[in-house]
C-alpha cells in the first residue's frame, strides 16, 4: 500500500461536488475563452484569414451575429466538459499533475483527434482542402486556451476558498456575457 505524503493528501481530501466542478467549468471556460479568441483574433489576424476566398466560404465572419453571440454559448459547452470532469475527479483534482492530465486530454481528444473532421485536427487535415498551415495556424490559440483552463480550473477546484480568484473570474465572466451582449446589439 502506497502511505507516501501525496499519496496520504488526495485519499484524504474531500471529493468535489458536481455542482462545485460545473459552476466553477462554466465561469473558467468562458472566461478563457473569450481573452484567448480576443488576443488570438488580433494577434493572429483572423480577420484577414476569414475573408480569403478559399475560407470566407466555410467560416463566419468577425462581424456576424452568431460569431459575436459565441462567448454566450460557451456556459453550455463548459457544463458538457464538467461532465467529463466530474467523471474523472480522481484523476483531476487533489493531484499536483491534475492539470497537466487535463490539458493532455483536451488536447488529445478534443483538439488533434477529435471523432469529426475539424479544423486543426488530424481528420480536418486529411478531408478539408486547406494548406496544412491553416490547420496549424489555430493552434497557439487552442492550445493557450485549454492550458489556461486546465491550470485555472484544477487550482480553482482545489482551493475553493480562493476569494480572489473566485472574484476576479466572475467579473471576467459577466464582463463577458456583458460585452457579448453590447456587441450583439451593435451588430
Amino acid at each position: 500500500m502506497n502511505t507516501s505524503p501525496q499519496h496520504i493528501q488526495v485519499m484524504d481530501a474531500p471529493q468535489p461536488s458536481f455542482w462545485s466542478i460545473l459552476y466553477r467549468t462554466m465561469v473558467t471556460h468562458t472566461v478563457t475563452y473569450f481573452v484567448t479568441g480576443v488576443v488570438a483574433s488580433i494577434l493572429l489576424g483572423y480577420a484577414t484569414r476569414m475573408i480569403r476566398p478559399d475560407v470566407a466560404p466555410i467560416i463566419r465572419n468577425l462581424t456576424d451575429p452568431i460569431l459575436i453571440a459565441s462567448p454566450l454559448f460557451q456556459p453550455l459547452r463548459a457544463a458538457l466538459l464538467a461532465i467529463v470532469f466530474y467523471l474523472l475527479r480522481d484523476v483531476l483534482f487533489s493531484n499536483r499533475r491534475g492539470w497537466l492530465i487535463m490539458w493532455c486530454l483536451l488536447v488529445v481528444l478534443g483538439i488533434l483527434t477529435p471523432f469529426s473532421a475539424s479544423w486543426g485536427g488530424i481528420e480536418g487535415m486529411i478531408f478539408f482542402n486547406l494548406p496544412l498551415w491553416d490547420h496549424i495556424a489555430g493552434w497557439p490559440e487552442v492550445l493557450a486556451q485549454t492550458l489556461a483552463l486546465s491550470v485555472i480550473l484544477t487550482y480553482w477546484v482545489d482551493h475553493p476558498q480562493s476569494k480572489r480568484l473566485q472574484i476576479i473570474l466572475l467579473v471576467g465572466f459577466v464582463l463577458t456575457m456583458l460585452l457579448s451582449i453590447a456587441a450583439l446589439l451593435a451588430a
